[in-house]
Order: C-alpha cells, then structure tokens, then sequence
C-alpha cells in the first residue's frame, strides 16, 4: 500500500504541548490524527461556508436589484408628476403683463425663498444644510 505524501509542520514549543494535549484529551491514537482530523473538518467547513457566502450574495443582489427597481418606478412616477404639474402651471396662468413682469419676479423669488426655508425646516437629514445653501445663493 502506497504511503501518503509527507507534510512537516513547525509549531513553537507551547503550540506543540497545547496540540498534544488537545488530541490526548479528546481521544485521539497521535498529534498526527489529530492534525488530519482537525484539517479536513476546517476544509470541509470552507466549503460549506463558500457555499452559504454565495447564497448570501446572491440572495443581496436580488433584494437590492428589487430595491433598486422600486425606486426608479417612484422616480418615473415622480417625474410623470413634476411634468403633469408644470403643463398645468403652463396651461392655467396667465403671463403677467410685459410692465408687471419685474415685480412678479421679486414676488415670485420672495415666495420661492420661503417654500424653500419651509421644506428646510421639515427635513431632518443631511438635506437640510444642502438646501439651507441653495437659499443663500444670490
């Protein structure tokens, strides 16, 4: 019967006592069967760990390839609702008249301002100081 290939391992002195007496104290006949039994448990453990690892990669990938297919149908929905918006403002207001047209604009960048200090103060996020600047442009 062929002899197995030989392998030489060096461990310090008090890795060596603490291997031995691990495989003495768990029934083993040597350190050697120890060693052999100890390293195919791992190797068969890596294996199953690979195995469970690419369940859980692709088990994330598809909940945030779901995830991600969400928020786009809600970003179509919301530009399908800024156009709607914006074809009605469009459609329903009247310009103002060619001599009225400087004050509606101070009005109307008075009022933006304020909506946009309003929505700034119900956000709760980092959002809140990105908004807080694009009230302080000029």
């Amino acid at each position: 019967m062929p002899k197995n290939p030989r392998f030489e391992l060096r461990l310090p002195q008090d890795q060596m006592l603490l291997m031995k007496r691990a495989a003495k104290s768990r029934g083993f006949r040597s350190a050697n069967a120890y060693i052999q039994t100890v390293l195919a448990r791992d190797l068969r453990g890596s294996a199953d760990n690979d195995l469970d690892r690419d369940a859980f990669v692709a088990a994330s990938i598809d909940r945030l390839s779901r995830e991600i297919r969400t928020l786009h149908t809600a970003h179509q929905a919301l530009f399908a609702l800024t156009d709607s918006i914006a074809r009605l403002i469009l459609t329903c207001i009247p310009e103002p008249a060619p001599q009225a047209l400087e004050q509606a604009k101070r009005r109307a960048k008075l009022r933006y301002d304020r909506f946009l200090l309003s929505v700034a103060q119900n956000m709760t996020s980092d959002t809140r100081a990105t908004l807080a600047e694009l009230t302080d442009r000029d």
